[in-house]
């Protein structure tokens, strides 16, 4: 029986990324690491530096395979503190926490100029480390549609708004969620969409709670 060799559809990570900054300008996406298996994707995100996130030591590897600059990955901690180790002896700066156990971890390593975002379910408020806590990350469930991404961006701004009584300023959100494929694949209608719901819930929220607005990172889930 003959195999085909079926071949991959293009990606259109340029029209989604303009979906995405037609209504938030300053946005920046990110892409999970299983994408770059796909050859065109992984040179276009090479050479546009978009941020990549991973979450296990095969996505490491996937990334260094790629060619991928440490500085452009983003690991997401698990229960594993070799994972956080080898991401950082890799020269990763970027590490999204989730439990107090990821912050001890990163602070024994004594690296510099690692930068931590919050998940929206882990510690509410960070003791002082030798860490620079940037922002919040919330994982959205898209299943009800664009309109949960500006849920979840409410929600981090409430609690930003609260860190910052506590003396921790943050300025950046990160969200991610939904299907890689929408987003590789998909063109820009998925994530216009998803930055028209997320800009509406930064308008009324920023002013609710008198913040200044905060950078955003979208992309799919981990």
């Amino acid at each position: 029986m003959a195999v085909l060799d079926v071949p991959r559809p293009a990606h259109h990570l340029p029209s989604t990324i303009r979906g995405m900054r037609r209504r938030l300008p300053m946005s920046t996406p990110s892409v999970p690491a299983r994408a770059l298996m796909d050859p065109a994707v992984a040179g276009w995100v090479r050479a546009h530096g978009i941020t990549v996130s991973a979450a296990s030591a095969s996505d490491l590897a996937l990334t260094g395979s790629c060619g991928i600059g440490a500085e452009h990955v983003m690991l997401r901690c698990d229960a594993t503190t070799s994972l956080i180790r080898a991401a950082v002896a890799a020269g990763v700066t970027r590490f999204l926490v989730a439990t107090e156990r990821h912050v001890d971890v990163l602070a024994s390593v004594g690296h510099p100029g690692i930068a931590v975002y919050l998940d929206d379910r882990g510690p509410a408020v960070i003791g002082e480390r030798r860490l620079q806590i940037v922002g919040l990350h919330a994982d959205v469930d898209d299943s009800a549609g664009a309109v949960e991404w500006g849920t979840a961006a409410e929600r981090l701004l409430c609690r930003t708004a609260v860190l910052r009584t506590c003396g921790l300023p943050l300025g950046r959100i990160s969200l991610g969620g939904g299907d890689a494929s929408d987003w590789v694949y998909g063109g820009g209608q998925f994530s216009a969409a998803v930055a028209a719901e997320v800009d509406g819930a930064l308008t009324d929220g920023c002013a609710r709670w008198r913040l200044p607005r905060p950078s955003v990172m979208l992309g799919p889930a981990t």
